[in-house]
């Protein structure tokens, strides 16, 4: 169980597995609740957003023909490619997949496609990473507590307990007490 203090500013990380990109931060609901007292929750502002990788190059492909939605390869003309195993792509608007192997001119994805992809399209590489961190959580008094991350139109629901500790005290010494300058003797 993870640990923190109060009032102290802690993200939640939440990774889709390489199978959802592009989330809008509006999508995701970030609650937490007492153990004690599941039923009163609190929301937290911001939901979450997407980890992003920067990318000097893109790998680019050109498709060599039509795929369907719901297809899980697309063909490829492979003597221009640059793709590669473990990119993620954007297929279509707003679309992404990941790609999980490239043989022989076709690329195979992790995830079905979306959308319909036209003979022609350009294939792009972009920085999604489909792991997502939630915005600053600060919970105000300790005790256990039941943190939810969710994106039910994604398919998201994520629980995790945490434990949130009183910050320690620390007493400055009475300057008016006595010192002893003994030594302890065992009898």
């Amino acid at each position: 169980m993870k640990k923190y203090n109060e009032n102290q500013n802690f993200n939640l990380i939440v990774s889709t597995k390489n199978t959802a990109f592009g989330i809008p931060s509006s999508a995701f609901t970030v609650t937490y609740a007492s153990v004690d007292d599941i039923a009163s929750k609190t929301v937290v502002t911001g939901g979450a957003v997407e980890a992003l990788s920067t990318i000097s190059i893109a790998h680019t492909a050109k498709t060599t023909s039509a795929a369907s939605y719901g297809a899980i390869s697309l063909n490829i003309d492979s003597s221009t490619s640059t793709i590669v195993a473990g990119d993620t792509i954007e297929y279509a608007s707003g679309m992404f997949a990941y790609v999980s192997k490239v043989v022989s001119g076709k690329i195979y994805l992790y995830t079905p496609i979306r959308a319909n992809v036209a003979s022609g399209a350009t294939l792009t590489q972009v920085g999604n990473e489909g792991v997502y961190a939630t915005s600053n959580i600060a919970i105000p008094t300790s005790g256990e507590f039941l943190v939810q991350v969710s994106a039910p139109e994604y398919g998201i629901d994520v629980e995790e307990r945490i434990s949130i500790n009183a910050p320690a005290t620390v007493t400055t010494p009475d300057a008016n007490a006595p010192v002893y300058a003994g030594a302890a003797v065992a009898y």
